[in-house]
Parts: structure tokens; sequence; C-alpha cells
């Protein structure tokens, strides 16, 4: 079960804002990364340093069901139910009636992008057209990520003050908004001298910076969708003593 964003695309986020707002030439990169050499000149280093939670979890119900039959490991979806039309793919238990405990959609998924089509299932099996689900539950839970940036080189107090001016600016508001991400707001920039493999001093400025993020995890979810009532005269099944 992966988040709906990732570590990744909080990197390319913030690496698409840096590379927005710094002079051309300027190199960003991740740290902790082995076997890689820095970069030579201006360029920065981006830490991932913790991740606070922000609230309580929000569990939001998300069913999906469809028409389909199984055939060996393959899912033929024909038809979605214009109301319970949550999203089929990779990872996506199928719930339904002969249907196999566990078996989920796996990569690659076939021709079908989220509804009609066809998708690769495990374990392999045959099942009948008919009414099938593939509901789940999301649950979010808003969490600040904190990443320290730090800034080298000879221009490294001028890109650190471009960086923490605008950090808390609607401009970074704007660049990072279709990854999901929520600048919040920078620390003060602090001075620390980086020593090099070559026991040379290099200028290096930090500045932490903090954004929001709310990512969800779908967790597999059965929903029912009619229900059997039986009345009972309790004073019938219970008499009066």
């Amino acid at each position: 079960m992966t988040p709906s964003i990732t570590q990744d695309a909080v990197n390319a986020a913030l690496s698409s804002f840096l590379s927005a707002i710094l002079p051309a030439g300027v190199t960003i990169v991740v740290g902790q990364v082995n076997r890689v050499a820095s970069p030579e000149g201006d360029y920065c280093v981006m830490w991932p340093l913790r991740r606070p939670r922000l609230s309580t979890n929000v569990d939001t119900p998300v069913d999906s069901k469809f028409t389909g039959s199984i055939s060996a490991g393959v899912l033929t979806v024909s038809a979605v139910d214009p109301v319970l039309n949550g999203p089929i793919g990779i990872g996506s238990v199928i719930f339904g009636v002969n249907v196999a405990d566990g078996t989920t959609v796996v990569a690659p998924a076939g021709t079908g992008t989220g509804g009609v089509g066809t998708y690769n299932v495990s374990p392999p099996q045959t099942v009948a057209s008919g009414t099938l689900s593939a509901g789940v539950i999301e649950v979010e839970q808003s969490t600040e990520v904190v990443m320290q940036v730090d800034v080298h080189g000879p221009a490294s107090a001028d890109n650190v003050q471009t960086i923490s001016t605008l950090f808390r600016d609607g401009y970074a508001v704007d660049q990072m908004a279709a990854a999901g991400v929520t600048p919040l707001y920078a620390d003060d920039p602090r001075q620390a001298p980086f020593t090099t493999a070559a026991a040379q001093f290099e200028d290096r400025w930090m500045v932490d910076l903090h954004m929001q993020i709310d990512p969800t995890v779908a967790v597999p979810q059965e929903f029912f969708d009619a229900t059997a009532l039986t009345v009972t005269d309790v004073d019938v099944a219970f008499p009066p003593q």
C-alpha cells in the first residue's frame, strides 16, 4: 500500500521550485545517495528530516461496483456502475461471489485504466460474468514534511536568501500545488562551513523548509448494497415473565 503522495513526489516538487527561482547552472540533488560525487560550484542538497502528524485520520469510503468476469488470470470489466465508480487499478482487491479471497489486480494492469477493460489478477481462477466490486477506505493523514536544503557555493548566501523569501510567498504555493504539496514556512537560514574530502572549507548555508501534504493510503473494503430485514415480535420471542 503506497501513499498517494510519495517522498519522490515531494522531492520532485521542491526541486522544480528551486530550479525555477535559482540562477541557471545551480545543481539540485537529493542527499543520502551513495556513490555520488558532490557537484562543483553552486548547488543545493535536499535532506528529508521529519514528518510530524498534523491531524487525526480522515476515513473516506470509496466503492467500485461493476460487471465483470475472470478467465484464468484476466479480469474483464464490461460495465461500471454510474454512481459507485471508484477506480480499478494495480493493487485493487476484487470482491464478489465465487471470487477467491485476496484476488488482486497485478502489474501490468492490462487495457483497463480504471473502468471498462481488462486487468491482470492473481490468483488465476474462473468466475462467470456478474456483479463484482473493488471498494476501499481511503485513510488520509495530514502531515508536515520538513526538508533541510543545504545551499553550497560562492553564491550560497544570495541563493538561500532567494529560497527563504519566495518559499513564504504565494509564488511557491502556485508552483507546488499540482503535486499536492503546500509550503508552510521557512526557518531562518543559518551558515555552517562545509569541509570537503580535500580538507578545504566551502561556503554552505542551510534552511529548513516546512510543507504540508495530505496523502491517503487505500485499504481494501467490501461494501453491501442490499439488506434483508427480519421483523421479530419481541413479546413472542421473549415472553414477559
